[in-house]
């Protein structure tokens, strides 16, 4: 008759806590991976925390006011600046690319840039600062009839200039003085090829570079004063002057984009970390697996004692929660402690300080994951340990059982379901979350279906004659207690990770550096006005007689409304949102632009002078639900424009041809400003006098050199893929601890099996080419194995969600094959170095 005492959770604690004095010798391996997984998903939640608060914090500092407006090709009217001198302090400043060179050196290198001309009271919150500390009003003063410019350290190691130096940009010189070390408004802006140039406003006037359909942005920044409020003060702008087009933003807008960026990385390194406690659960099944196994005793006695099964589950349940508690904890220490460090990394970067700290949010979602993977991958030993017979238990078996009751195995189910929800509940992007919860599940489900086949091939192999050490490695492979599925698991998850990364990275810098077309162009031009669409064609050609030269005019507006609904109340695509955000380039076409096929819809005849007709690429029409028909509006210099969808296109982007994603049909825009962009194919030998000779006739236009502009993709993807396979190696650390557990699990058995292999004569370099030809077989396989799931994963990301073309790299898939073959006979001879070495006398007599 059981004792009733025997059932009581005390007595679970007080036998769980009297076996936990023997010490962690067999948690090392549990605890670690834990602590991986759980400090890289605390660290990454508490780096955004520190960065969205300092965002926060200083959201005016990153505006430059209260309330920012902007507007395309004009700038503020005397009585919209009335409007909002009435409300607060107003400065502003403009924005436009230009090209400058050395004035020392007529015939030096053009650089473009991205100039910003302010008044003096720029910025009101905040400060620009300078590597020498002078203020900026200082800097960009005239001096001497000369005017002062300060610059991004970009554009002095460009051009090979240093501070004192003189620069032209179109008409005017200006004195570079000064170093811009923090410019805070920069995080809102776009991308950009050129570094900044600062100028005072007036000497943006004096550069002639404003010409009627300059792609230049006019900026106000206000500051409220008096009662007035954000809210207010947008409602008296938009009752006074409705036709005004502008585009109006708070502070809470100021850093949206960086947020977003920054919710997205913060994405994928918990992903990541998920990643590597998943492959850390490996190990925590192992290494629960393996105590128990040495605790056969223990539990037999208790058994023949009197305690019942439930006594044995909580006893090691106890034991495994508190072990998981402390890994918990490690990780949690470790994840609090590196942000701190990483925001010191990135202060250079950071447009404002990050506001560091210890953030309760990411630590408690981080030990919710942590502990919910160590209960996931622990149920299942624990369930089978008790479950099997003290009769059993006394014949020496290790922890089988019956493969627990179907209240465990719902156990089970329910906790990895949990996780799988936490995982999709708390990401930002939850479809992309959903995707990698399961896709993870997916892979596990493949590496453990890749081990079996790997065991069963090994065994179908049979017995080779006159090859022992073959045939004791293939026996191995697939004898009981293998390691082979540890082995499989532990490493092949982070390495297709790093495959998929590699791949991906490889094929898309193989189509930017080799994929560009023979017939590509060498320049785009950009701010060439209506009048001199002549000239420059004249320049162009009088320095290459044989370039070819595509012109197109350019309007910069925004899209209102889908058949009479705003934007913003209706379901667009996540891919095709950026079309939406801001102001997009729209051009007028007579006939179907050279690379583009129809895919809905007709073209409108040559010489169409009807209603607007639009054209829209058949991506962004399926994303944004439209079909030829409906009814499109966009806002054009203040001012709506409706019109008819009458085709959709599907546009060859990878040609560099002349070609928008919005085209509309001629006489739309009849009477609004606009400029010309256009692209010369010129020969490499004459490249440098095209570009000297459109500089010397028109020093308003600004050229773009293309492979000068992949070369700066190329290198931003380049540091991009680092990042990334830096992170996705803390996968791979998981993997190596946890395969470092596998094979120190099996010590005891190596043991055994060298010195019988020994009392029947074998040899040390016997047994140790035994183990190498294991080890090797299990990594080429491994290998080979997460070679193929990263290059299938691979070819989904760049065929459906990059829609590029997908060429498999085979030094990709070599390196990971040896990578892996290397990784996997170090640490399986690490794990069994002690047992080649081992005395079979001693062994023998203490059998």
């Amino acid at each position: 008759m059981r004792s009733p005492g025997l059932t009581s959770g005390p007595v679970a604690l007080r036998f769980a806590l009297r076996e936990l004095r023997a010490g962690l010798a067999g948690f090392r391996v549990l605890i670690a991976c834990l602590a991986i997984g759980v400090a890289a998903i605390a660290a990454a939640g508490s780096v955004n925390r520190a960065i969205d608060e300092g965002l926060s914090a200083n959201a005016r500092q990153l505006l430059g006011g209260d309330l920012e407006l902007r507007l395309m090709y004009r700038d503020l009217s005397a009585a919209e600046i009335a409007t909002l001198e009435r409300l607060g302090t107003l400065t502003r400043y403009t924005e436009m690319r230009a090209m400058v060179r050395p004035e020392a050196n007529a015939e030096g290198r053009r650089l473009l840039v991205e100039m910003k001309g302010v008044e003096p009271g720029y910025p009101l919150y905040g400060a620009v600062e300078l590597t020498d500390g002078q203020p900026l009003a200082g800097a960009l003063a005239e001096r001497d009839g000369l005017a002062g410019a300060v610059a991004a350290p970009a554009l002095l190691d460009r051009l090979g200039i240093s501070v004192g130096d003189r620069l032209r940009v179109g008409d005017a010189v200006v004195e570079l003085r000064g170093v811009i070390a923090r410019e805070p408004d920069a995080i809102g802006g776009a991308f950009s090829f050129g570094p900044r140039l600062m100028v005072a406003a007036p000497t943006v006037a004096k550069t002639g570079l404003i010409q009627p359909g300059s792609l230049v942005e006019y900026h106000g920044l206000l500051r409220l004063e008096g009662a007035s409020d954000l809210g207010q003060a947008k409602d008296i702008l938009a009752a006074e002057h409705p036709q005004a087009g502008w585009r109006l933003r708070g502070p809470e807008e100021a850093g949206a984009g960086a947020q977003r960026f920054l919710d997205r990385l913060t994405l994928f390194l918990v992903l990541v970390g998920l990643t590597s406690l998943l492959v850390g659960g490996i190990g925590v099944a192992n290494a629960v697996k393996a105590y128990l196994d040495g605790r056969i005793r223990t539990i037999a006695v208790l058994k023949c004692l009197g305690a019942p099964a439930g006594l044995i589950f909580r006893v090691y349940m106890i034991q495994i929660g508190l072990i998981s508690l402390a890994g918990v904890g490690i990780g949690l220490l470790i994840g609090a402690a590196l942000p701190p460090l990483a925001i010191a990394l990135l202060a250079d970067l950071l447009p404002v300080p990050a506001e560091a700290g210890v953030f309760a949010g990411p630590l408690l979602l981080a030990a919710a994951f942590g502990l919910l993977t160590a209960l996931v991958f622990s149920l299942g030993a624990l369930s089978r340990a008790r479950d099997i017979p003290a009769t059993a238990l006394f014949r020496g078996e290790s922890a089988k059982g019956r493969g627990g009751r179907w209240r465990d195995r719902l156990m089970i189910a329910v906790g990895a379901l949990a996780l799988a929800a936490l995982a999709v509940a708390t990401a930002d992007d939850k479809p992309l979350a959903a995707w990698f919860v399961a896709g993870a599940g997916l892979a596990l489900l493949l590496f453990r279906g890749a081990a079996a086949l790997v065991g069963l091939l090994a065994k179908a192999a049979g017995r080779p004659s006159g090859l022992p050490a073959l045939r004791l490695a293939l026996t191995n492979l697939h004898r009981p207690g293998a390691a082979t599925t540890s082995v499989v698991l532990s490493l092949g998850l982070g390495l297709s990770v790093l495959v998929a990364i590699a791949l991906i990275q490889g094929n898309l810098d193989r189509q930017l550096r080799e994929g560009i077309p023979a017939q590509a162009p060498t320049f785009f031009f950009i701010d060439i006005q209506p009048q001199q669409t002549a000239t420059f064609e004249a320049a162009v050609l009088g320095a290459d007689p044989g370039a070819k030269v595509v012109m197109a005019d350019m309007i910069r507006g925004r899209i209102r409304a889908f058949n009479g609904v705003p934007v913003a109340e209706e379901r667009i695509a996540p891919e095709a949102r950026w079309a939406v955000r801001g102001d997009r380039g729209f051009t007028t076409a007579a006939t179907l632009p050279e690379g583009s096929t129809l895919q809905a819809g007709a073209w409108w005849p040559a010489d169409y002078q009807g209603p607007p007709l639009f054209s829209l690429t058949s991506d962004l029409a399926e994303g944004m639900g439209l079909a030829p028909g409906d009814a499109v509006t966009v806002n054009i210099l203040g001012r709506d424009l409706t019109g008819t969808l009458a085709n959709t296109r599907k546009v060859d982007w990878g040609s560099l041809t002349m070609n928008f994603a919005f085209v509309v049909s001629p006489g739309a825009f009849a009477g609004a400003p606009r400029s010309y962009i256009a692209t010369v194919r010129a020969s490499e030998a004459l490249a440098s006098d095209v570009d000297k000779a459109v500089a010397a006739v028109l020093p308003n236009v600004s050229a773009i050199r293309v492979r000068d502009a992949l070369d700066t993709v190329t290198t931003i993807m380049e540091g991009a893929g680092n990042a990334v396979r830096i992170s996705a190696l803390l996968t791979l650390i998981a993997g190596a601890v946890v395969l470092g557990g596998a094979f120190a699990a099996n010590h005891g058995r190596r043991l055994r099996e060298a010195v019988t292999l020994k009392v029947l004569g074998a040899t040390r370099g016997q047994i140790l080419r035994a183990y190498l030809t294991e080890y090797g077989i299990l990594g080429l396989a491994t290998g080979l194995i997460a070679a193929l799931v990263g290059s299938v994963a691979a070819w989904g990301v760049l065929v459906f969600a990059l829609r590029a073309d997908w060429v498999l790299l085979p030094g990709v898939v070599a390196t990971t094959a040896v990578g892996c073959v290397l990784a996997t006979m170090a640490a399986g001879l690490a794990g069994t170095w002690r047992a080649l070495g081992a005395k079979a006398a001693p062994f023998l007599r203490n059998e």
